[in-house]
This record gives C-alpha cells, sequence and structure tokens, in this order.
C-alpha cells in the first residue's frame, strides 16, 4: 500500500513540475513589468476561473499540467499600443530572457532543495566494509569461497588487509580484485573482538580477486555545513547524469528499442507511466532513492526545456541570441515549420515510450 501512495506522490509530483516551471515564468515576467493574461492548472474546458490585476486564474478539467500566457509572446496577437509596454516584445532582450530561462531556473532550484534536504536530513547510502552476506561456494568451480574458508560471518566489520586499510567498500573491493591468487591477512572486528584472518584469494576468469562476500549497506550522515557541499557534488553527478539520459533519447539505439527492432533496455527514456511505476518501485528501496528519482527528473526537465530547438524555451533563447548578433527582429511565425516538426518528434517519441511503458515496463533489480 505504501508503494501505491509513493505512485500517486510521484503522479502528483509530476503535475506539479509542469506547474512550478509555468509558474516561474509567470513569476519572472510580473518582476519585469510583462502582464501575464492567464495562469491555468490544467487544460480544455473550465471548471472554474477568477480575474485579478489583469490575469485571469483558474483550474480546468485536463489535471495534467498548466500553462501562462504572457502578453505578445504569441505573434500572432494583436497588442494595442497602451499594452505594448508590458508585453513580452514591449521589454528589452535581457528581460525576455529571464523570462524564459526562469521556468527551467525553478525546477533546478527545486532540484538542489531536494537534494540538499535529502542529504541533510536522510543521509547518503554506502557500502560498508562489514560483511552483509557470505556466499558458500563459487559459481565457477563450485568449490568453497575463500570466505567460508576463513571463518568470516556476517557482521564481521574487515578493518585492513596485509596492513592496508579498508575503510568502506570501494576500499575492499579494490584490493580484493587487485590480489587474485594471492594469499592475505584480514584484520577483522568481530563483537567487539579483534581477530585476523588468513586465506588465499580465488581468481575469476577476468583475472579478478575473489573473496565471497557482499557488503552491509549503511548510511553517510551529513552536518548541515557539509550538506552544502555534498549538494554541490550531487549537481554536477546528476548533471552529467542528465546529459547521458538526454543523449540517450536522441540515440539511434534507443529508436531502434522503441521501434521493436531492438529489445528494450532500462536505458531508454519513459513517459509519467514510466515515471511513476519506477518511482513506486524506488519506494521500496527508501526515501532516498525516491526522492533523489524527483530531484533527477526535476533536472532532466529543466535542462530539456533549454535545448535550441523551438517552441522549447531554449528556442526562445536562441532567437534572442540570433537578434542579438543581427540585430534584427526575428518573425517568430517563420519558424512555425520547425515547431512543427519538433512538436511531432517528440509526440511520435511520447506514443512510442507509452507502449514500452505498457507493455515491456522497466523493472529495476
Amino acid at each position: 500500500m505504501t508503494a501505491v501512495y509513493y505512485v500517486l506522490g510521484a503522479l502528483a509530483a509530476v503535475i506539479l513540475m509542469v506547474i512550478t516551471h509555468e509558474l516561474g515564468h509567470f513569476l519572472a515576467a510580473r518582476m519585469v513589468g510583462v502582464r501575464a493574461t492567464e495562469f491555468f492548472v490544467g487544460f480544455g474546458p473550465r471548471i472554474w476561473s477568477t480575474r485579478k490585476g489583469g490575469t485571469e486564474y483558474g483550474i480546468k478539467w485536463i489535471l495534467v499540467g498548466g500553462y501562462v500566457k504572457i502578453l505578445g509572446m504569441d505573434p500572432e496577437e494583436n497588442v494595442t499600443p497602451e499594452d505594448w509596454p508590458h508585453s513580452y516584445k514591449g521589454v528589452s532582450r535581457w528581460r525576455r530572457l529571464l523570462i524564459i530561462v526562469s521556468g527551467s531556473l525553478v525546477h533546478v532550484i527545486l532540484a538542489l532543495i531536494i537534494a540538499f534536504l535529502v542529504i541533510w536530513l536522510i543521509g547518503n547510502p554506502i557500502l560498508t566494509n562489514t560483511v552483509g552476506q557470505v556466499a558458500e561456494v563459487m559459481e565457477e568451480t563450485g568449490e568453497e569461497t575463500p570466505a567460508v574458508r576463513a571463518g568470516l560471518q556476517p557482521g564481521d566489520t574487515i578493518l585492513s588487509i596485509n596492513g592496508q586499510p579498508t575503510g568502506n567498500w570501494e576500499e575492499l573491493r579494490k584490493f580484493i580484485a587487485g590480489h587474485a591468487e594471492e594469499e592475505v591477512v584480514m584484520e577483522v572486528v568481530r563483537a567487539g573482538e579483534r581477530l585476523y584472518l588468513s586465506v588465499r584469494l580465488a581468481g575469476t576468469e577476468s583475472g579478478r580477486g575473489f573473496l565471497g562476500i557482499s557488503p552491509q549497506p549503511g548510511t553517510e550522515r551529513h552536518s548541515f555545513l557539509s550538506s552544502f557541499g555534498e549538494t554541490g557534488r550531487w549537481f554536477l553527478e546528476y548533471s552529467w547524469g542528465v546529459g547521458y539520459s538526454i543523449y540517450r533519447v536522441f540515440n539511434l539505439s534507443t529508436f531502434k528499442q522503441l521501434l521493436g527492432i531492438s529489445p528494450p533496455t532500462e536505458e531508454r527514456p519513459m513517459t509519467v507511466v514510466g515515471i511513476t511505476r519506477v518511482a513506486g518501485q524506488l519506494a521500496g528501496q527508501g526515501m532516498y532513492y525516491f526522492f533523489n528519482f524527483i530531484a533527477f527528473i526535476l533536472l532532466f526537465l529543466a535542462y530539456v526545456n533549454l535545448l535550441p530547438l523551438p517552441p522549447l524555451d531554449g528556442g526562445h533563447i536562441l532567437v534572442l541570441l540570433l537578434e542579438r548578433v543581427t540585430g534584427k527582429e526575428i518573425d517568430l511565425r517563420r519558424l512555425y515549420p520547425v515547431a512543427t516538426a519538433v512538436l511531432v518528434f517528440f509526440a511520435l517519441l511520447f506514443f512510442l515510450t507509452l507502449r514500452l511503458d505498457i507493455t515491456n515496463p522497466i523493472r529495476l533489480p
């Protein structure tokens, strides 16, 4: 039942992501003196609306996001001379740029806030140097694992091997991998008692060392101040991950999966259906993974919207840059064919991805 709540929460979060993006545009427009004529939650026929300060606020029936209508941003809209100073075209380019980037900026800020709170209040999950499980036999040979021969037990903490400290799982794993077929002495703490266990590590077919243990998970806690630095590290790491994900969206192998030419993998795009399903699976692994996934989606939406493609926000930024370089106003109506092609592409991508999300959903290990 908890996973169901997380799925519903993820669905609500996706809708909220769209609304907060539009809210960023709306607040920036108000800040630079540009009028927003409409701000609606949802699409389709109106359920309810009210007008205040020249803006109509309301709710529509199809609750899958929202939108804000900026005066003069639509090239087909006629703006009266008295309204021109408060329209999108009636302000300087840097003010227009602020309006455009604010939607993605809100998503980046929200992602950073979520990441910071998760790191500070929940902590980062880590793999420790404490033994979680001991494998009985080696799959390749059927013989006892070195861990069994050494007498290792779940709960043992391996402090060092051959005098080299192993303060976490990564240090332990690297040492074992690099010392195949070698006799080693492990310094172990078991129930408060310090032990020294001697064993010969096995070797795999790839030439890596093998002991036969899996780590016990733990949590790395951070102070309020140190959480800022850790959040910066998170931001760089996840921004790289978003960049790779965007690359995967436009990769030929992805379209082979979507078209059924090659079998689908976990490295493919997802619709809101797939996102909520994965969020439900991550909910079973803990709040850290769930909220990190939400923060990742926020970053993904922020960066995708900044791609230099009409009608995305990045397309508007590209127009502003071209106008600044050429000194000429660009008629956005001339970009309609490009914008239409981009929308058709994303619509095709959505329906092909939705088909896989329904017929062959991603299941985390």
